[in-house]
């Protein structure tokens, strides 16, 4: 196989390998309705905050992706050209293949953090609009405990001195 053959191919692969970021398809959190308001009236809402959430993430895969597949191209240019510096023309194919693998691992785990950051951000859109409208959004749990009460050591005292 020609050099030139092996980088095309691990371009390819590192594109389809690289990582997808989609849309968030809904909420990931749950919400009910407020008081007195009926199933109607509650779906309504529902749909009106999808809408709206989806509007503030809008084009936000997109542009993950469009980094995703840029990371695992450089990767593969980048091994390549190393290839080809240290090794000649075998050592070009072995850098492009390299960088390709490389390329396309940093481009899954920035595609897998931008799938997060997309839903968590839709999900705070969401849930502000649903908050708004009078319906019930449990609010998250603390990332650190709570302070300990006054007077309460949160670890053990100091051991006493010599």
């Amino acid at each position: 196989m020609t050099i030139k053959r092996t980088i095309i191919l691990a371009t390819a692969l590192a594109t389809a390998l690289s990582g997808c970021v989609s849309a968030p398809m809904g909420p990931s959190i749950p919400v009910m309705p407020g008081p007195n308001k009926s199933l109607d009236v509650f779906q309504r809402d529902e749909a009106a905050c999808e809408g709206y959430a989806s509007q503030r993430v809008a084009g936000g895969a997109e542009a993950a992706n469009n980094t995703a597949l840029g990371e695992g191209i450089l990767g593969t240019a980048l091994g390549a050209g190393l290839g080809a510096a240290v090794g000649g023309g075998r050592g070009a194919a072995i850098g492009a293949a390299s960088g390709a693998v490389v390329g396309t691992a940093v481009g899954a785990d920035t595609s897998a953090g931008a799938q997060y950051s997309l839903q968590r951000r839709y999900d705070i859109a969401y849930a502000q609009c649903m908050q708004t409208k009078g319906n019930k959004v449990p609010h998250p749990h603390r990332a650190y405990p709570p302070p300990p009460p006054p007077g309460a050591y949160p670890y053990p005292p100091p051991p006493p001195p010599y």
